[in-house]
């Protein structure tokens, strides 16, 4: 079981439309075991996964990560059964790129800010690593959708944050989205301090909405690739998703899909292989040499914040 937070401190980067893409492209085309933890109270990819009446009708129910983090805090032991917590999305069964079944934990906006009042910000920030984490083994991956402008006072996400083993930090080719990398690497290496034990581990900066042919592309990024194989920023993926407005749509949950195909149309292709490479980069991560600590100078070598 690997779990791996989608997370980029900045808003607009796609955090949600990646959730989406690996996770149907790991189910319907990789036959994994997928479960997805929707920790952003905008609930975008629950919306896109499962639809807003079955997240209205779970969070009557209390099938939220809210009322899972509410249980977790009253625990003194690990849970044994979070199915309680989660919402199924049924496989189809067409010719063709189908798609697979997927667990979905949604989240509760309000009941989420009541929770994150109540906790403590130096007792309850591993709840899920200690109480949640050893229920999750039946999964072959759990991926997180965090939101954008977490704080170290940000309870909650850090949980989800703090029991991932990885982290895919999806960022744009633009200047104002490389502005926001520090702040995003500051966090992560305050969870790291948290764990002590270099947990979670950056697996890499994927690009999106992406196209090399771009002047916007062309005058930002190839610093970040140069720096990235020197070893002083962590690796960046070799494939990448492009500014189709397929990606766009896929995350629409008024529109029926039946598979993959019809689900990412025209960017079937750049899903598929970026979910791949994920994958192989979660195996072969072990094998991989420790990461250098980033150094803050970094980011006035690349003119960045």
């Amino acid at each position: 079981m690997t779990i791996v937070s989608i997370f980029n401190n900045k808003g607009g980067e796609g955090k949600s439309t990646v959730t989406v893409g690996l996770a149907e492209f790991l189910a319907g085309n990789r036959d994994r075991k997928v479960l997805v933890i929707d920790l952003d109270a905008q609930a975008s990819s629950s919306c896109a996964l499962l639809g807003n009446r079955i997240i209205r009708q779970a969070t009557e129910e209390g099938k939220t990560s809210a009322e899972l983090m509410a249980k977790l805090r009253s625990s003194r032991k690990p849970i044994d059964d979070v199915e309680p917590f989660i919402c199924w999305r049924a496989g189809t069964e067409t010719r063709g790129s189908s798609l697979g079944e997927l667990a979905v934990m949604v989240p509760d906006g309000p009941r989420m800010f009541e929770m994150e009042e109540a906790m403590n910000w130096k007792k309850d920030t591993q709840l899920m690593l200690s109480r949640l984490k050893p229920a999750l083994e039946t999964f072959d991956f759990v991926l997180v959708d965090l939101p954008a402008n977490v704080k170290k006072s940000s309870t909650f996400c850090i949980n989800g944050l703090a029991m991932s083993d990885f982290i895919l930090i999806p960022t744009r080719p633009s200047r104002i989205s490389l502005e926001g990398l520090p702040l995003t690497f500051d966090t992560i290496r305050y969870v790291q301090d948290l764990n002590t034990n270099g947990r979670p581990a950056i697996l890499g900066l994927m690009s999106n909405a992406t196209d090399k042919r771009f002047q916007q592309y062309k005058s930002n990024f190839p610093s970040v690739l140069k720096y990235s194989k020197a070893g002083d920023l962590p690796p960046v993926f070799a494939h990448h998703w492009p500014p189709m407005p397929a990606l766009e749509t896929a995350t629409d949950e008024r529109r029926d899909f039946e598979t993959l195909k019809e689900r990412f149309g025209s960017a079937y292709d750049y899903a598929r292989k970026v979910t791949r490479e994920f994958e192989k980069r979660c195996l072969e991560f072990e094998q991989q040499k420790p990461a250098r600590p980033i150094r803050k100078t970094i980011w006035q070598t690349l003119g960045l914040k």
